[in-house]
């Protein structure tokens, strides 16, 4: 049975060698132009990742909480819609 330290050990380890597989394998061994479109496309993904799931993460915050901008306001001088 794998512990959860043995699973950690794996996991890490698995971490660097990916690394090294994407630098020395990916991105060192073709040309210049590929490796920037991989970069480029790399920096796309990864933007659009970060920015839904910055929108899931507020979506669910103002489904827990009631916070955010479709929040109702209860400020008591402004009548509601």
């Amino acid at each position: 049975m794998v512990t959860v330290i043995d699973f950690v050990a794996e996991l890490l380890t698995s971490i660097v060698g990916l690394v090294q597989i994407f630098l020395f394998d990916v991105l060192l061994g073709v040309d210049p132009i590929t490796a920037l479109s991989f970069l480029v496309g790399g920096a796309l993904t990864t933007a659009a990742v970060a920015f839904f799931g910055y929108l899931a993460l507020g979506a669910l915050v103002n489904q827990l909480t009631g916070l955010g901008a479709s929040a109702p306001d209860s400020s008591p001088g402004r009548p509601s819609r």
